[in-house]
């Protein structure tokens, strides 16, 4: 799977960053984090995509990879963050931030590295809250095109946030944002 690897490069920067805190029809899978999850998405064509579940990272981070199975065709990545946010003396952080601050992290990121946002577009969660998928444009080397890709950070619930990476067109992209839940 070939992903632009600025936007990731900027991604990991935030998601290490991070780590100084304490503390088709549809997919359905398990993933690990806080406690096992069951989570469910829809994919506009499913016999187009492969759906890969990697192991979690110290049961904090999972990352599931939507992959094209054409050999010109676009690829998606979403990682689910678990964090239980306390601090010392029991100073609890604001979860439903969490998502804000990555998302205000990666902006910032990207137009440091001379990338710029082409376009937004605010969908809803499966819970009612508005995710904004940004379509943004980072440079890339001489005589070669840009590279563009879609990202979108929302929260599943207290403990689970997304972060979604997605290269597919923006109807697709949607698609995922507004059909990604936790099932029971």
């Amino acid at each position: 799977m070939k992903f632009k690897r600025i936007p990731l490069v900027l991604l990991y920067l935030a998601l290490f960053a991070i780590c100084i805190f304490p503390a088709c029809s549809a997919y359905e899978g398990s993933i690990s984090v806080i406690g096992n999850r069951n989570i469910s998405f829809d994919l506009i064509s499913e016999p187009d995509y492969a759906v890969s579940n990697n192991a979690s990272i110290a049961m904090s981070m999972q990352v599931i990879n939507v992959s094209s199975t054409k050999p010109d065709g676009k690829n998606a990545s979403i990682t689910i963050m678990s964090m239980n946010m306390f601090t010392v003396g029991s100073q609890i952080l604001n979860q439903s931030e969490f998502s804000g601050f990555m998302e205000n992290m990666f902006i910032g990121a990207m137009k440091l590295a001379n990338g710029r946002e082409l376009e937004s577009l605010v969908v809803r969660s499966p819970t009612g809250k508005n995710v904004t998928l940004h379509r943004i444009v980072m440079p890339s080397g001489i005589n070669q095109p840009a590279n563009e890709s879609i990202s979108a950070f929302w929260d599943l619930d207290e403990y689970n946030h997304v972060i979604l990476s997605s290269e597919m067109d923006l109807n697709a992209t949607s698609k995922i944002v507004e059909t990604l839940e936790i099932i029971p």
